[in-house]
């Protein structure tokens, strides 16, 4: 009898520490720099008499002189064809949007571990009828001040382009999350949104459209509260003067750089990186002016959707990268510029080994020793 009930108790401890198991645990430390490039494709193939298409490749180091996919580390998540790719060292996962088309429908987000070797194996799903339209995802840990517990509160953002409604989906705990999962807050936009970032408690959101840029909402972890409908305004609105397509989005604090990928037309050389140096000047609702535009034929930029900048402390500047992955039907790209390229200038490296394949999005995951 005694075994029984010890038995009994063993179970239920062990289900006790299974759900109370932090997925915010501190980065795994780099032993030596890390610089890994994650890419998104949206292809896919729906027999199951075939093998699954990869969906999602690696390209690392990404910052060597040989720019390429890695082949033992290309992967085929669930995704009915991959979308937007968001890596988090923090959570120690990818997390990755399906494209949704009308022949595949698929409104999951799909959630993969990343081994400190790099080594990526499937996790759990998130899925809900309103991720219908994902066009952004961030992971981000909120540490409350004068917390002495060491458990933190942890969020999956999600910009998405509903039909009826164009939201942001805050999704509380989402390693724990299984299958439908509601949103715990949800903030309805007037706007079109596209990339986004979180840097230390400021939400950074790229604006599409004619004049788009960037909404700076401060603080917004201070907006979380009991109700699931956020009401909160931006804190200011940085529009970019002749912008159309504003995509993707990146900042680095360390360097005080932003950039933002846009497009205005269908021609190879229609892309446009906009660099913005000095960019905590501003403060207040204004048009901004980029420092540098990378642009033009020899950039090989159609539709730039999604951008990444390698900004590490105690790197020299040659050698760090701006990443861009470009969906034009012409290039369908995977892109490396010089951090301080600018003007028609051709890529420092192009992407090999993506076979023909439309990339989507990308997340750089580049530490150095000790450091994020």
């Amino acid at each position: 009898m005694n075994r029984y009930i010890y038995v009994i108790v063993l179970l239920i401890s062990l289900i006790c520490v299974s759900s109370c198991q932090r997925d915010d645990d501190e980065p795994i430390k780099a032993l030596k720099p890390i610089s890994r490039l994650y890419v998104s494709t949206s292809e896919y193939e729906d027999n199951s008499t075939t093998t699954a298409l990869s969906n999602v490749f690696v390209v690392t180091p990404a910052d060597s002189a040989d720019f390429k996919v890695d082949p033992l580390s290309t992967f085929s998540s669930a995704a009915k064809g991959g979308r937007i790719i968001h890596f988090s060292p923090f959570a120690r996962s990818i997390f990755q949007s399906s494209m949704n088309s009308s022949a595949y429908q698929d409104t999951s987000i799909y959630v993969m571990n990343v081994s400190d070797k790099g080594v990526i194996s499937n996790g759990n799903v998130i899925g809900n009828r309103r991720f219908n339209n994902v066009r952004g995802l961030w992971y981000y840990v909120h540490t409350v001040a004068g917390n002495t517990t060491g458990v933190t509160d942890n969020y999956l953002l999600i910009t998405n382009l509903g039909a009826d409604t164009i939201s942001l989906f805050v999704i509380d705990q989402p390693k724990n999350k299984r299958n439908f999962t509601l949103p715990k807050y949800e903030l309805r936009l007037d706007y079109r949104p596209w990339g986004i970032q979180m840097e230390s408690s400021d939400l950074l959101l790229a604006k599409t459209g004619n004049n788009g840029g960037v909404v700076v909402y401060k603080d917004f972890p201070s907006s979380f509260g009991v109700d699931t409908l956020l009401n909160v305004n931006p804190s200011y609105e940085l529009s970019v003067s002749g912008a159309n397509n504003i995509r993707g989005i990146s900042y680095s604090k360390h360097k005080d750089i932003l950039a933002l990928t846009d497009y205005t037309g269908n021609s190879v050389g229609d892309g446009r990186i906009f660099i913005f140096e000095n960019f905590s000047q501003y403060t207040s609702s204004g048009t901004i002016v980029p420092t540098r535009i990378i642009t033009g034929v020899n950039t090989k930029l159609q539709q730039p959707l999604d951008v990444a900048i390698d900004t590490r402390e105690g790197d020299s500047d040659d050698n760090l990268f701006i990443y861009v992955v470009d969906a034009g039907p012409d290039t369908k790209n995977v892109l490396r510029f010089k951090l301080q390229d600018q003007g028609n200038v051709a890529p420092d490296q192009i992407l090999e080994g993506l076979g023909g394949k439309t990339p989507r999005s990308i997340s750089l995951d580049a530490r150095g020793v000790n450091r994020l």
